[in-house]
């Protein structure tokens, strides 16, 4: 290779090393300046969901342990009308995320926050509204059935995604977990 090829290639690739640096640090320091009102968003969006499952004035955040989230949701008068949990189980390709709605031990609603990795026009499915409504007025642990439900707790899966339809079911199981032990703690 001649030396004017040499020194082509490696200015070329310095130049390039270059403006991905600088594009990199833009990036980030556009995301840092603007990361508080980012946040804000975030907590709109979530505050919007939470407000369509279980209805309340103001939500305050549970400590808990691990990656879990929980809300206390309360009225104007700082009482307690019920619980929001995200909580996540592993389906057939990745986590899903599923925020509950829970009132006085039974399920009010559900969200599937993320779903993204499963599978496209099956795994997908379980957050469309005729699959999450079933969950409405869940009591204990959902059962899943590949027929029309017949007992309370039962939950018809998503055709061809028994995984990703027990996965949710999983994930509202563990808030309902929580559940019990949060309001346990309310009470005393």
């Amino acid at each position: 290779m001649k030396q004017s090829n040499r020194r082509a290639v490696l200015s070329g690739t310095l130049c390039l090393v270059l403006i991905c640096f600088v594009v990199t640090l833009t990036v980030a320091g556009t995301r840092f300046v603007f990361k508080e009102k980012i946040a804000a968003q975030e907590w709109q969006k979530q505050e919007q969901s939470m407000n369509q499952l279980l209805p309340a004035d103001e939500y305050k955040e549970l400590l808990l342990e691990k990656d879990q989230e929980a809300y206390r949701a309360l009225d104007q008068s700082g009482t307690t009308v019920g619980y929001i949990f995200v909580t996540e189980s592993y389906g057939y390709g990745s986590l899903i995320r599923v925020m509950s709605g829970i009132a006085e031990g039974e399920v009010v609603g559900i969200e599937v926050l993320d779903c993204t990795n499963e599978t496209p026009g099956l795994g997908q499915k379980v957050a469309e509204d005729s699959f999450k409504k079933q969950f409405q007025g869940v009591t204990a642990l959902p059962t899943i059935i590949k027929t029309a439900p017949e007992e309370k707790n039962e939950v018809e899966a998503v055709t061809g995604a028994t995984k990703s339809s027990t996965a949710v079911a999983e994930a509202v199981n563990n808030a309902l977990d929580l559940y019990q032990t949060y309001a346990e703690s309310d009470k005393k």
